[in-house]
């Protein structure tokens, strides 16, 4: 049986791990148990891109994936993360408006955007200056939740080593970690990628994003609202609202400024009152290109990289990690915009 070392147990890490499993792998996860990207991470997934009413890049077969394999593991683990729900896109400018009206009529839009009715023309629940239609196959995952099952099920099963990457202990050349020689060793440590000298030059960014968890009795909490932010219900008149981007940055500090611009943004929806519960920061991995990347190191045989899912990781993820676990295992190749070698 062959041994794969997967070094960060996040949700790229996570999800490879499980699909080596499936292939009756003996997969070992060297994850420290703090995880910045959860902190920010609401795990929405939004199956459209707003500014020109576009589907997501892979759509179909991304969230066909998803659903499914989200599904599996809350019965795997016995606990419940996925959530269906509905997003209601407040629309900022009649141009918008009109990019929804065109796209609803298209085939290939039939599975994400409901007609717009007279009721979203006069939706009275938050602002309605052009009108709102309604994403449908929207849902989110609770991320805390999802990284905590994760890893109290590698603990359970032994193969989780609680602990950070040691280098010195580390032999790129031999797939060497503290003795024990494996058959291949994934670095999936998503913004922590420039501490990893394997892979340094590639161009996984540090994007800081900041989230408000509020509590509020004058939102709706049977939709996710979305106008300049997302304002997601979590139960419990309590609502996450997100999120800001701050490039090129990995302090985890919370400040004013954000604040400020998450409650300005909010107001384009609501002017309900509401009591803040916490302000959160964390950093994601991302990239220029909004793609991920995927591949083997150049010099080292046993060494690949699985990063760089972005702000898409909960949509991508279920998909990605399967065809990570088919390029390690049975060399097959990797779609041309996620493959390094585009680099």
């Amino acid at each position: 049986m062959k041994k794969i070392l997967i070094v960060g147990g996040g949700l790229a890490g996570s999800l490879l791990a499980f699909r080596l499993e499936e292939e009756g792998l003996k997969v070992t996860v060297l994850d420290c148990g703090v995880n910045h990207s959860t902190a920010v991470a609401a795990g929405m997934v939004n199956p459209m891109v707003f500014r020109r009413m576009n589907k997501s890049w892979r759509l179909d077969a991304f969230i066909a994936e998803a659903k499914i394999f989200y599904q599996a593991l809350e019965l795997k683990f016995n606990t419940s993360f996925f959530h269906p729900i509905t997003i209601r896109r407040m629309f900022s400018s009649q141009q918008e408006r009109d990019f929804w009206l065109e796209r609803q009529e298209w085939e290939e839009y039939q599975d994400y955007l409901e007609k717009v009715t007279e009721s979203d023309e006069k939706y009275k629940l938050a602002k309605n200056d052009f009108g709102s239609g309604r994403v449908k196959n929207a849902f989110w995952v609770n991320a805390r939740s999802f990284y905590d099952a994760c890893l109290n099920y590698f603990e359970s099963k032994g193969t989780l080593l609680k602990e950070s990457f040691d280098l010195v202990e580390f032999n790129a050349q031999a797939g060497e970690y503290k003795g024990v020689t494996y058959d291949a060793v994934v670095f999936a440590t998503g913004y922590r990628n420039p501490e990893m000298p394997f892979f340094q030059t590639i161009p996984v960014e540090q994007t800081k994003g900041q989230v408000l968890t509020i509590r509020s009795k004058d939102l709706p909490e049977s939709e996710s609202l979305n106008r300049k932010c997302f304002v997601l219900p979590v139960g419990e008149h309590t609502f996450r609202v997100g999120a800001t981007y701050d490039w090129k940055n990995a302090d985890l500090s919370i400040n004013e400024e954000a604040f400020q611009l998450l409650e300005s943004n909010l107001r384009f929806l609501s002017d309900a009152p509401f009591e803040l519960l916490e302000q959160n920061a964390g950093i994601r991995p991302t990239t220029k290109d909004r793609r991920p990347f995927m591949g083997k190191h150049p010099n080292f045989d046993k060494l690949y990289l699985f990063n760089g899912l972005g702000t898409k990781g909960y949509l991508m993820a279920p998909l990605l990690s399967k065809e990570m676990a088919n390029y390690i295992l049975h060399k097959k190749a990797l779609h041309p915009e996620t493959d390094l070698a585009r680099l």
